[in-house]
């Protein structure tokens, strides 16, 4: 999980953002004892369950079982990935990454973007004034007043007003920001004359998942004729479209404050969508910024949300867009579904005129991205005829090669050849085995454990370790023992360190097996009847592997012709048996 830092970086990092302080910013804690504890923010609870460890620097909810560094909090709360929220605690903590370090360049370029971001910060809050003024923004919000757009919409989404091509760049130039940083945030096309990129348009701040203006949006409301009815900005410094989603902020900004974790996102092409469907009540829905969805965004949208429902323009543009960004989202494992929208209307357009109610009803109609193909296969040609059933045919057989699920394929070809009045039989050889998919072989995944009991007994071993009990000694155990990988790679870094940081280890392993270790919690009357309890759990760990070998042994012992390695097995054998019967730890080493 370290994803190319140093152990030292993490463990300096998990110092320096205290995860108490961190956590408090989302979840009210009260000290009991050594520890914290509050209601769970991954689940909904009304006992708290939800234990912070200050010292060792990791929560756990005993309730869900969620549990993980100050890192990985950072990366649930704010749906962010592990490189951005390490990025965002390293500059929450005044820390440069480590390959920014040796950049001697770094700190002028932070100190540059820093002033790109206030500036930016300004020009959306002076663009907002405007829009709120009660004479300058009057028929700027009668406009949006007449789209649905009511003040609370507004207020949600930040919008804004430019008033003409002047009073932006003099505000900015009485905050002492020079021409060069107006063009570098993409607010004005050139220095010689500097005038308002965005002038005389209702304006919409585009901000990213860290919450920072980065970019803007306008659009013209007086019936304008011969100008573009929308202008977007270029990529800047701060603004890279491949890489930003519009919405995002707001999707994670209900989580933190209110608690609410969105199951679903609505994907659609643009921000006014966006903020029609906000309006009506529909606040999940984001939007790309007008370019193809990259592998990087659709983990994004996993992040926030298991099932993404993608509800492009309906026409043939947002058609062939759909097509193109459902495969982004279905490479990272995102249930996607395509929402229809009538011929030639977009999400806004359609959620003003046919309601909140009609809207939900086309989301609950969603197809799944097969189903959507094949209809568009179908609308692509005459069924009626016989040249365009044959296309339809080989259409459609192009879409179900991608199903690697031969039961998935077989209900397919039943609706194709339904459609079509070609037999399944006959389709079945126009597919050809050998052109179907092969579905991806899954990496193999160690035996976990062969009983329960071996399982739980594991686990109470390594709870202890990891709570760095004074009878608990790695040395006192052999790795193979163990009845889980994880289990095994927990043994390895507590050989690694003097006292195991469970907060530490969570940047080298980070496994849902060690919120169960975590969650094995025992109640003995003396240290000394927990201490007798942890050694009978290792010797049941250490018997169980003595027995897996022995019975290996002995089948292996019977297939073997030479002398001395019968010999050999013999005396492991019996050397075996001994330890078997032994009864303590040591002489079963």
């Amino acid at each position: 999980m370290s994803q190319g830092f140093t152990p030292e970086f993490l463990e300096e990092l998990t110092y320096k953002n205290d995860i108490v302080e961190i956590i408090s910013q989302y979840v009210p804690l009260q000290k009991k004892g050594g520890r914290y504890f509050g209601c769970c923010p991954f689940h909904n609870e009304k006992t708290p369950s939800f234990c912070v460890n200050q010292d060792s620097a990791y929560y756990h909810c005993f309730g869900c079982g969620a549990s993980g560094s100050v890192i990985k909090f950072i990366m649930e709360m704010e749906s962010m990935s592990f490189f951005d929220a390490v990025k965002y605690l390293a500059e929450r903590a005044g820390m440069a990454l480590p390959e920014l370090k040796f950049d001697e360049h770094y700190q002028e370029k932070k100190e540059r973007k820093d002033v790109l971001k206030q500036l930016m910060r300004d020009a959306a809050r002076y663009y907002r004034n405007n829009l709120t003024d009660e004479k300058k923004g009057r028929d700027a919000r009668e406009y949006l007043a007449s789209r649905g757009i009511d003040d609370e919409t507004s207020k949600r989404y930040g919008l804004g007003l430019s008033l003409d091509y002047d009073s932006m760049v003099a505000y900015l130039r009485r905050k002492e920001y020079t021409p060069k940083d107006l063009l570098d945030c993409g607010l004005i096309s050139n220095t010689d004359r500097p005038s308002d990129a965005f002038a005389n348009r209702i304006i919409v701040p585009i901000i990213n998942s860290m919450n920072e203006v980065v970019a803007f949006g306008g659009r013209v409301y007086h019936g304008e004729k011969d100008v573009a009815k929308y202008k977007n900005s270029t990529n800047t410094a701060l603004f890279d479209k491949g890489r930003t989603i519009y919405g995002v902020n707001y999707i994670k900004q209900d989580k933190r404050t209110k608690g609410e974790t969105y199951k679903e996102l609505i994907l659609v092409e643009g921000y006014m969508d966006v903020i029609s469907l906000g309006a009506a009540g529909i606040r999940n829905a984001v939007a790309g910024m007008g370019t193809a969805l990259t592998d990087g965004q659709a983990h994004e949208l996993k992040r926030l949300a298991p099932k993404v429902y993608v509800c492009y323009d309906g026409d043939g543009a947002g058609r062939k867009a759909t097509v193109k960004n459902v495969e982004p989202l279905l490479r990272c494992g995102v249930d996607t579904r395509v929402v229809l929208l009538d011929d030639g209307k977009d999400p806004d357009e359609t959620v003003r005129q046919d309601g909140y109610e009609a809207f939900i009803k086309r989301i609950r109609e969603a197809l799944p991205v097969i189903e959507y193909k094949l209809k568009l296969c179908k609308d692509a040609y005459d069924l009626n005829s016989v040249d365009g059933r044959a296309k339809y045919v080989q259409s459609a057989l192009r879409v179900l090669k991608t199903i690697d699920s031969k039961s998935e394929r077989e209900v397919y070809l039943g609706i194709v050849s339904g459609l079509s009045r070609v037999s399944v039989e006959t389709l079945h050889e126009e597919l050809g085995s050998a052109s179907v998919a092969a579905p991806e072989k899954k990496a193999e995944i160690p035996t976990v454990d062969k009983t329960a009991k071996n399982l739980r007994a594991s686990r109470f071993v390594m709870s202890r370790i990891m709570e760095n009990a004074s009878y608990a000694k790695t040395e006192n155990i052999k790795k193979e023992w163990l009845a889980h990988p994880i289990h095994q790679s927990v043994y390895d870094y507590a050989q690694s360190v003097k006292s195991v940081n469970v907060g530490q280890m969570y940047g080298v392993i980070d496994d849902e097996e060690i919120g169960k270790i975590l969650d094995v919690h025992l109640h003995f009357a003396t240290l000394a009847k927990e201490e007798e309890y942890y050694i009978d759990c290792v010797s049941t760990l250490a018997n169980e592997f003595i027995s897996a070998r022995l019975a290996e042994l002995k089948t292996q012992y019977g297939a073997l012709s030479d002398a001395e390695e019968k010999r050999n097995a013999l005396n492991e054998i019996t050397a075996l048996q001994k330890k078997l019967k032994s009864k303590t730890i040591q002489e079963k080493l």
